[in-house]
């Protein structure tokens, strides 16, 4: 009977170890599964989350842009940020579906120069709803800058003219006293001698100082004998100096380096290089109303009228500085941009004044400003 009783008992817990082995393996067996659901899961979050990133990085970008146009604090330059942020923000889908730019996409303005683009897009889970729920809430944001430009600034033309002044007594020389003109007065009547967006500025001097041919009354015509606003920045000679109008600069340029100027007017290279320009856009005319340049191929509301080769970027002079080494360097003072508007008699370049423009590289962001400072884009966050 002792017998008997000893199997059963043997029999009993081999049972109930079974049980627990199974118990057990069931439970493992769960929890893989559910590892392989949540991985899986997981891993498309981090898709999208990754397509949300891409998103928020144009719309901030696109954003930034506008800054270019006009001047951070402006209402309606931010109200052109915030429609450029939203619109670039839901150009691509994210999981299959389109941002919704006014539900998804939240725009702001965290400091000077600054946009910050936040988006959202929840999604289904597949496997892991048990774990995490049926829908997730993915997040991205970006902060893009307008950063000012001051140093190793590339693919500038080889022209540079003057801050221009009030020519007091008419002699078409700075004379000590006279007002210089840096920025561009909020609401000024007369622009003729400001750095104003839309104002017309002669960037490259064609005919002698004093010839009957000159065309008085546009800045920059204040010039000193035998300096025709040409500069030898890649180095010197008709062919350079032709290429660097075409290509820009390779050399980099900052405020404060002396450069090289060309004798003579080169009124061959100029014209030749300056209608190489033109002719690549040659429908590219000047839009009064938004002081901007747009044409069939470069349009202002995209922001791609930047790309036109009309669009140009060129050193400044201080005139209280004047010219260095018997005139024969300029000490750069600044940057401005500009659209070629044409060229005329002896390769005199006219062009219209485009404040705070893109190019060249990073440099400290110092807020806005209405003076002639270039910009380039960059990603902060």
């Amino acid at each position: 009977m002792t017998a008997v009783a000893g199997r059963g008992s043997a029999h009993s817990s081999r049972q109930r170890e079974k049980g627990q082995v199974l118990v057990l393996f069931l439970a493992a067996l769960v929890a893989l599964i559910g590892f392989a659901a949540i991985g899986v899961d997981v891993g498309y979050m981090y898709t999208v989350r990754h397509e949300l990133q891409r998103c928020t990085d144009a719309g901030a970008l696109a954003g930034a842009s506008a800054f270019f146009n006009g001047d951070w604090a402006d209402t309606s330059i931010r109200n052109l940020a915030t429609a450029r942020a939203r619109l670039f923000s839901s150009k691509e889908q994210v999981a299959g579906a389109a941002i919704d730019p006014s539900r998804d996409v939240a725009v702001g303005f965290p400091a000077p120069q600054r946009v910050r683009v936040d988006a959202n897009r929840t999604v289904n889970l597949f496997f892991s709803r048990f774990f995490l729920g049926p829908t997730k809430t993915i997040s991205a944001y970006s902060v893009a800058e307008a950063s000012s430009v001051g140093g190793n600034v590339k693919g500038i033309k080889p022209w540079g003219i003057p801050f221009p002044w009030n020519d007091a007594d008419g002699n078409g020389l700075y004379d000590a006293g006279e007002t210089v003109h840096k920025d561009c007065p909020e609401g000024i009547a007369d622009t003729s001698t400001y750095f104003c967006p839309g104002t017309r500025i002669i960037l490259k001097i064609g005919t002698p100082k004093g010839s009957s041919r000159n065309q008085n009354g546009i800045p920059s015509m204040q010039q000193e004998d035998g300096h025709f606003f040409c500069l030898a920045i890649d180095g010197t000679g008709g062919s350079v100096y032709r290429d660097t109008i075409v290509n820009g600069t390779q050399t980099p340029i900052s405020i404060g380096d002396a450069i090289t100027l060309e004798p003579g007017n080169m009124v061959g290279p100029t014209v030749q290089g300056t209608r190489d320009l033109i002719d690549a856009d040659p429908n590219s005319t000047w839009d009064a109303e938004k002081n901007l340049p747009q044409s069939n191929q470069y349009s202002i509301d995209d922001g791609s009228w930047m790309k036109s080769p009309r669009v140009i970027r060129i050193p400044i002079y201080d005139p209280e500085e004047a010219l260095v080494n018997g005139r024969t360097q300029m000490v750069v003072a600044g940057f401005a941009g500009f659209w070629i508007e044409g060229i005329g008699q002896q390769g005199t370049v006219i062009g219209r004044f485009v404040p705070n423009n893109a190019f060249g590289s990073l440099g400290p962001a110092d807020g806005p400003t209405s003076g002639p400072v270039v910009k380039i884009l960059h990603l902060v966050e």
